[in-house]
């Protein structure tokens, strides 16, 4: 079987996209299939092409049994809607290009948002004349009116028909939540919806045992240590925790892992409180950042969106340490009916500050969460998940 895998984000970058698609690939690879992914020269989230992929508008890779195809796109650092969607329309137009010159796929599978990935994907399906497989990640343009990147208009309406479209076009959609799907199959979805979660590695459950020296990584031992890390950006709310570590205040430490457009803004905020009470450290590769957050006290999951169970979820979980979740809607049913974590409701420092206080005056309750966090983890392996992709690709095909 050969596959055309279309995605705005794939390894070397670091976002919850790449670390869903990566897996996809090799396990499609392992299996004996012919994959060839497409997807932007590395550039996010800094909006900088990384060195080995510049000036250049098609780099070729071959790694984990699959091959995969860089195209130029338009980057910038400065993130705005007009940068956005020029880097988006700048992908589509050459993943469109690229696909329909490569030999002939029998499945096309494309990975939205942004939808414009699911377009390119459709056109490649047509040109090909092979089913076309929709991965939903995220509900857009929902996502982006609820979060104030796209104001209610004729534009939004547009991408509302074309997200229709797509999902009535589709011979099968994946998509790793449950209100997704239900959202999906009441917009019009014609062909099955299977919910495939985001998922841990065996590295992070190993990390999860080991043991780290505080100092090793630049950890106070005099101060409760809560750790995120992630993407800063418009859908985690850390503005929140923010205000509660200046609740907090002596005694306790929250240290922000990543990078995001929401970073700089973050920390000047940060840079008004007492020095220590927050700090910031660069973007990681995935090894790394699980040391640091195992050597934490506690680790935090921020999400704004209802429907959104955040890809985090699992490696927090993996890793042996506290979780303290700020969300509604799916994410916190799913926290609170495995019971892996504590959770605190959107907009109100002063909760969240109670429940890192909580963890660190209740130590038992802390292992008491990590005793059914981490065999919560083990249950969703991403190798397995993307096993159960491929089955249904091989289905499908």
């Amino acid at each position: 079987m050969r596959v055309l895998l279309l995605t705005q984000h794939f390894p070397p970058e670091i976002t919850a996209a790449s670390l869903r698609l990566g897996p996809f690939a090799e396990a499609l690879g392992r299996r004996g299939h012919e994959v060839e992914v497409i997807c932007p020269v590395p550039n996010h989230p800094e909006g900088v092409v990384a060195p080995g992929y510049r000036n250049r508008p098609l780099v070729r890779r071959t790694t984990d049994g699959f091959q995969v195809r860089y195209i130029w796109v338009y980057a910038r650092p400065v993130k705005t809607l007009r940068t956005r969607l020029a880097a988006y329309g700048s992908y589509a137009f050459g993943a469109s290009l690229v696909a329909a010159a490569r030999p002939r796929a029998d499945i096309v599978l494309a990975s939205s948002p942004p939808l414009t990935v699911g377009v390119a994907g459709a056109l490649a399906a047509v040109r090909h004349r092979c089913p076309f497989v929709f991965d939903v990640r995220d509900l857009w343009p929902e996502s982006a009116v609820a979060l104030g990147e796209l104001s209610e208009g004729p534009a939004v309406r547009a991408a509302e028909r074309i997200e229709r479209r797509l999902y009535a076009r589709a011979d099968l959609i994946i998509t790793p939540n449950h209100a997704f799907r239900h959202a999906i199959e009441a917009r019009g979805a014609r062909a099955p919806v299977e919910v495939i979660a985001n998922g841990t590695t065996a590295e992070w459950l190993a990390a999860g045992e080991a043991e780290v020296d505080r100092r090793a990584v630049a950890m106070p031992e005099d101060r409760f240590v809560w750790a995120y890390a992630g993407n800063i950006g418009l859908a985690h709310a850390l503005d929140e925790a923010i205000d509660a570590a200046a609740i907090l205040g002596d005694g306790f430490r929250l240290v922000v892992i990543g990078a995001g457009p929401r970073r700089a803004a973050l920390e000047e905020k940060a840079g008004k409180l007492a020095p220590g009470t927050v700090e910031f450290r660069d973007l990681m590769t995935p090894a790394t950042a699980a040391q640091h957050l195992r050597a934490a006290d506690a680790v935090l999951v921020a999400e704004r969106q209802p429907r959104t169970v955040s890809a985090k979820l699992y490696d927090c979980c993996a890793i042996g340490r506290p979780l303290i979740a700020v969300c509604t809607g799916e994410l916190e049913r799913v926290v609170d009916e495995h019971e892996v974590g504590l959770t605190v409701p959107l907009e109100n420092p002063s909760a969240l500050a109670d429940a890192v206080r909580r963890l660190r005056d209740e130590p038992e309750t802390g292992k008491a969460l990590v005793s059914r966090a981490r065999p919560y983890a083990a249950d969703h392996l991403r190798e397995r998940q993307a096993d159960r992709v491929a089955g249904l690709l091989e289905d499908l095909a």
